[in-house]
Formats: C-alpha cells, sequence, structure tokens
C-alpha cells in the first residue's frame, strides 16, 4: 500500500503527480510554442518553398519522436529516468536559447538539433518516473495518466496565444526564447519537487558513485555524447536523412521489440500485442493528427478568415485549439476511468482508441467542409475549422494516455523505457515522417509570402483532408473488428 503521507486530497493521487503535472505542463508549452511558429517562420521569414517548409518541420518532429526510444535505453541502462528527464530539459532549453538569438542559417539547424537531443531524453522518461509512482494494479494510473496529459495542454493551450503575440510585435525570435523560458520554468518546479522522487528506482550504473550522485566522469561524458548527438542531428536535419535513419531505426527497434517478445511469459506477450496493435493504429491516428501544425495551419493563414469582429487573430493562435479541446475533454475523462474502474466496468484499451479514431474522423470531415467551402472564392470563416481542430484534439485523450498506461503497468523484463521510446518511434517519429508526406500534397505554388492562386490552393486542401476523412473512417471500422475479435481470443 502507498503510505498515506504520499497521498493529497485531489482524487487521493501521489503527491509527484503534481510537480509531474506542472512540469509537463511547461514542457508542453515549450514544444507547442516553438511548433506554432516553426511552419509559418519556415515560410514567411525563411522564404521556404511548400515542400521545403513540410520536408524541414517533417524531419525535425519525426527526430523530436525517434530520439525518446535511445532516451529511453539510456535512462534504463545508464542515468535512470529522473536524471535523464533533467538532462533532457537542459538541451531543450539551450536549443531555444540557440533559436532566440542566431541570425545565421546554421543556427537554426544546431538549435533545431538541440531540442530533437532534449527532447528524446525527457519525452519517455517523464512518463515512466509517472509509470513508478504506482503499484501495479493501481486503478488511479489511468486517472493520473489523463490528468498529467491535461496538465500538459493547459501548455499547450496557453503556449501559441503567448508565443504568437511575442513573435508578432517583437520578432520572432523573441517567440523562440519565450519558449525556451517556458522549459526553464518547468524545470525549475521539478527541481523544488524532487524529494517527492526519492523512491524512484536508481540507476545501477559506473557514471554514479555510492551515494546515488554522478561522478566527475559521468557529467563529462553526458557533455560529449551530447555535442556529438547534436552535430549528428544537425547534419540530418541539413541534408533531410530522416528518412533513412528513421528505416534503419524502425529495423533495429524491431529486431528488439522481437527479442523482448521471446522473453516475455504468456501472459505478458498477450499484453505486449495488444500494445503493438495499439502503436500500429496510433501510427495512422498522428499521422493525421499531426495535419494540425503543417497543413492546417498553412490553410488557415491562407484561406481562413481570421478576423473576428475588430479583432485579428493571428494564424499561429489557432494551434491553442489543441490544448483547448483536451482541456474541455480531459477532467471528463479522468473522472470517466476513474467513474468505470468504481463500477466495475473495464473497456478494453482497443475499443477506447477506436473511440479516439472516430473523434479524428468527424474532426476531419469539417475540415474538410471548411476547404470545400473555400474553393468559390479562395476564403472561408473558421467555424468549421476551429470546431475541427477542437474535436481532433479531443480524441488525443483516447490515444496516447491509454497507451502509455499500458506500457508502464507491462514493464517485461525491466525495459519500460525502451517499450515507451518504441511507442514514440512509430506514434510519433514514424508518423510524422508520414505526416510531412501527406502534407505535401497540399503544396502550391508561392511567390515570396504569397500564394498564387487561393481557389487552387482551397482545392488541394479539400482533395487532401477529404481523404483523410475516408482513410480514418476505415480504420476506425477495421480497429472495431480487430477490438471484438481480440476479445475473444482472451477469452478462451
Amino acid at each position: 500500500m502507498l503510505k498515506s503521507r504520499n497521498l493529497n486530497l485531489f482524487q487521493s493521487q501521489p503527491t509527484g503527480v503534481w510537480y509531474l503535472i506542472l512540469l509537463s505542463m511547461w514542457e508542453y508549452f515549450s514544444y507547442y510554442g516553438m511548433r506554432a511558429l516553426l511552419i509559418l517562420y519556415l515560410s514567411e521569414a525563411l522564404l521556404f518553398s511548400d515542400r521545403h517548409a513540410y520536408a524541414l518541420y517533417g524531419a525535425y518532429t519525426s527526430l523530436v519522436y525517434m530520439t525518446p526510444m535511445l532516451g529511453g535505453i539510456i535512462a534504463d541502462r545508464f542515468l535512470g529516468d529522473r536524471n535523464t528527464v533533467v538532462c533532457g530539459a537542459i538541451l531543450m532549453i539551450i536549443g531555444h536559447i540557440i533559436l532566440g538569438t542566431t541570425e545565421f542559417s546554421l543556427g537554426l539547424y544546431i538549435a533545431l538539433a538541440f531540442v530533437v537531443c532534449g527532447y528524446g531524453l525527457f519525452k519517455s522518461n517523464i512518463s515512466c518516473v509517472l509509470g513508478q509512482l504506482y503499484q501495479e494494479k493501481d486503478t488511479r494510473r489511468e486517472s493520473g495518466f489523463a490528468l498529467m496529459y491535461v496538465g500538459g495542454n493547459i501548455g499547450s493551450f496557453i503556449a501559441p496565444l503567448c508565443c504568437a503575440y511575442v513573435a508578432n510585435k517583437w520578432g520572432w525570435h523573441y517567440g523562440f526564447g519565450l519558449a525556451g523560458l517556458g522549459m526553464a520554468i518547468g524545470l525549475a518546479i521539478f527541481y523544488f519537487g524532487r524529494r517527492h522522487f526519492i523512491d524512484i528506482e536508481k540507476p545501477d550504473s559506473k557514471l554514479f558513485d555510492h551515494l546515488g550522485k554522478l561522478k566527475f566522469v559521468g557529467i563529462g561524458a553526458i557533455v560529449i555524447a551530447s555535442i556529438i548527438a547534436v552535430a549528428i542531428f544537425t547534419v540530418i536535419l541539413q541534408r533531410l536523412w530522416v528518412g533513412w535513419l528513421l528505416f534503419f531505426t524502425t529495423i533495429v527497434t524491431l529486431y528488439f521489440l522481437g527479442k523482448l517478445f521471446l522473453r516475455c511469459a504468456p501472459e505478458q506477450k498477450r499484453r505486449l500485442i495488444i500494445i503493438l496493435l495499439i502503436m500500429v493504429f496510433g501510427l495512422i491516428f498522428w499521422a493525421f493528427d499531426q495535419q494540425g501544425g503543417s497543413s492546417i495551419s498553412l490553410f488557415i493563414e491562407r484561406n481562413v478568415i481570421k478576423q473576428l469582429g475588430t479583432v485579428f487573430i493571428p494564424a499561429a493562435n489557432f494551434q491553442s485549439l489543441s490544448g483547448a479541446g483536451v482541456l474541455i475533454g480531459g477532467l471528463f475523462i479522468a473522472w470517466l476511468w476513474r467513474y468505470l474502474h468504481r463500477n466495475g466496468i473495464h473497456m478494453a484499451a482497443l475499443l477506447k482508441i477506436a473511440i479516439g479514431m472516430l473523434v479524428l474522423t468527424m474532426g476531419f470531415f469539417f475540415i474538410s467542409w471548411s476547404a470545400r467551402l473555400a474553393i468559390p472564392t479562395g476564403h472561408v470563416s473558421m467555424l468549421g475549422v476551429v470546431l475541427g481542430m477542437v474535436l481532433i484534439s479531443f480524441a488525443e485523450l483516447f490515444i496516447d494516455p491509454i497507451a502509455l498506461a499500458e506500457i508502464t503497468r507491462l514493464n517485461p523484463a525491466n525495459s519500460v523505457g525502451f517499450l515507451a521510446g518504441s511507442y514514440m518511434l512509430i506514434t510519433g517519429s514514424f508518423a510524422n515522417y508520414l505526416a510531412a508526406k501527406v502534407a505535401t500534397l497540399t503544396s502550391v505554388a508561392t511567390n515570396g509570402q504569397h500564394t498564387i492562386n487561393l481557389r487552387i490552393a482551397a482545392q488541394h486542401y479539400h482533395a487532401t483532408f477529404h481523404l483523410i476523412v475516408i482513410v480514418a473512417l476505415f480504420a476506425t471500422i477495421l480497429l472495431l473488428v480487430t477490438a471484438f475479435l481480440v476479445k475473444l481470443l482472451l477469452r478462451k
């Protein structure tokens, strides 16, 4: 049993959960504040073509989700979850500082490389820290993950509003710098709450002394490894070699997943199969969901009327709708899972994923409808886009929190970090790479900052978004059938 002093009044969650929620909130502020500006910065400030902007944006977001697999291994074998989270936050802060101060083109790639490395160390391991606050069969686990997801999305709601305002008023670099400041605040909060994580499993590594503190040689190894990693990812981003790297990384990951499967006990194998199915359908979900930061963002910039009365709303501000959708539905979802558990109702993870896929389909239906209405004149009101983006973000609550809760519950052979990183690779890195390919279908000719023909642009957007609706609906039906078959097999 958990000690009563580690509980608080809010749903009796471990106290450490609330520090992780605040850390997650500021990490989301950092990432989504930068993401809201990035595609617009590449196309409007640097005057990249649509294809080049989509390619670099996709390469960056793909690498962001590829590196958590390596971060999970580093945490499992060398640094432990807590220390890896701290190192990741520091690297992200450095990346934002460079992006907020540099004036030369190479600085863009170096800054993105720092963020990529930091995100890799941070993202999967914060979930592992949260998972270790619960016992294996603790029914509060899913609610805890949902609460952290909601808390994080407070940051993703606020960040585009704040960073876009600062960028519009004082310049792009100040907007990027504000995103970095958010990560620094989150790291400070985590440091002050460190006493609530003293029972988290400590790493068994020669990098630490007998008191569990990093040796001088350990700090040096971390610095050298970080410099090498940043240099490598800088070249990969410049050359757009992500496709080859992703192919190699995916093959290696599948190999180790296969080895892990063979080591698992029969019961764990069945649960691991469910997680692998979640990864496959999560790949489809996130390849479409991630259009929000690329093709949907440029659709809003070019074709959506952004005037609301006398107020002009910058395109980057619409990214706050993603956080709004999670906030509106997140607390309800956390309550719902808790209510179902109390009443002995256990909804299968695959069924929850299917609900999320259906809501995603509905969201893209409204966005596709908006693009169709824009074809005659080149412009459309924001109503359909707003509704669609809120629905898409609400759908996320049925995906990541469910998957990560399953992964931390499974934890075969003490490889929870690797599994969480593998999930990020498939549903994050590979999905973002595919998302860039999907977004490229909407590419149109531009002249500097201006689109040559807005009606043709609307046709491209409508064709792509309509295709997404069809594929997502088919995936939803297939997932429901799969969930039904899995339930039948588990009964035998």
